[in-house]
């Protein structure tokens, strides 16, 4: 799949688009990285798999100069990933909210770019309430971006047209979004209130920097903690249900995330299945269920003699939406 995207293979294309390359093989991403290098300023942008920051994988990065877009793809090229990052980490890069993309590249490839600008703190700087990136584009740039691709599978190959499409406008608006906002920080740079917040933004910014360098994992899992009065068991069984949502989570498993929410845990973990069958009842999606229950069950059924929990009405709980972990 490597090379450039046609733009038949795109939405309707506007001034804000910009001819994409998909980086897929070691070849693709050699012929890019002189060319990052050489536009000395880089928007950056990454989608992951929908397990949170502390657990995700990173599923693509988005890259854009202000010509030319780079849609990198990981998965194929998950040893050479760090070295390219490597190597990108000494240009500059325009960001919008890195306080969770730089986690993500911190923790999964120890690589934390050596100066950022990052548009949603001067968006926030300059007053905006909500600073993320869909308003700003809509407000400063006339464009909107659709929200369905924001939380989509971006596990799953091939790509959808529609999820290629968002992902290179996602970086293609940084810098243009930059430099509309630069304008109106000029304008705005005497304002009694405003002014003092442009002035501490490099400082902000440096602190960020030096948060993402310094993360470390979480030395807790919540669900482990909030388990632990129910014994050494419910501890164990915590670990193993938390370890297969982020597992099957980042194989691109939806249903482990939408399914296997901390709710559903806790109510599993309080009052453990006796059966099965009991465990199949509380699991609504038909898919999961068939395609993960034998795995379940196995954690369940392990010490299943030591539950002395009989199944109580608690079990209707699942049927609402869990939500996310």
């Amino acid at each position: 799949m490597g090379g450039h995207l046609r733009h038949t293979d795109r939405m309707a294309l506007d001034h804000f688009d910009l001819p994409t390359t998909y980086v897929d093989t070691p070849e693709s991403l050699q012929e890019a990285l002189p060319l990052w290098h050489a536009a000395g300023l880089l928007a950056v942008d990454i989608e992951c798999s929908l397990t949170g920051v502390h657990h995700c994988v990173l599923a693509l990065m988005q890259v854009a100069t202000h010509d030319r877009a780079w849609l990198v793809d990981p998965i194929p090229l998950q040893g050479l990933m760090r070295s390219a990052l490597e190597a990108m980490a000494q240009v500059p890069w325009i960001v919008h909210d890195f306080s969770g993309d730089g986690v993500v590249f911190k923790r999964l490839y120890d690589v934390v770019p050596t100066s950022i600008f990052d548009t949603m703190l001067l968006s926030r700087a300059l007053g905006y309430p909500q600073p993320g990136l869909k308003t700003m584009a809509r407000l400063k740039l006339g464009i909107d971006i659709p929200k369905e691709e924001q939380d989509s599978n971006w596990m799953l190959r091939p790509l959808r047209d529609t999820q290629i499409s968002y992902a290179s406008r996602d970086a293609a608006l940084l810098l243009p979004l930059l430099r509309t906002l630069a304008e109106e920080a000029d304008e705005k740079r005497d304002h009694p209130e405003i002014g003092p917040r442009l002035a501490a933004l490099p400082k902000e910014i440096r602190h960020l920097l030096k948060r993402v360098r310094a993360y470390g994992p979480p030395r807790h899992d919540p669900v482990v903690e909030k388990v632990k009065h129910l014994g050494d068991l419910a501890v164990e069984r915590a670990r193993k249900l938390t370890a297969l949502r982020w597992i099957w989570g980042n194989e691109g498993d939806v249903g482990a995330v939408m399914e296997l929410g901390n709710r559903w845990l806790m109510a599993r973990l309080a009052h453990p299945p006796l059966t099965k069958e009991a465990l199949e009842r509380t699991i609504p999606n038909p898919r999961f269920r068939r395609k993960r229950l034998d795995d379940l069950w196995a954690v369940f059924s392990e010490g299943a003699h030591e539950t002395q929990e009989t199944e109580d009405s608690s079990d209707g709980l699942i049927w609402n939406n869990p939500g996310r972990p």
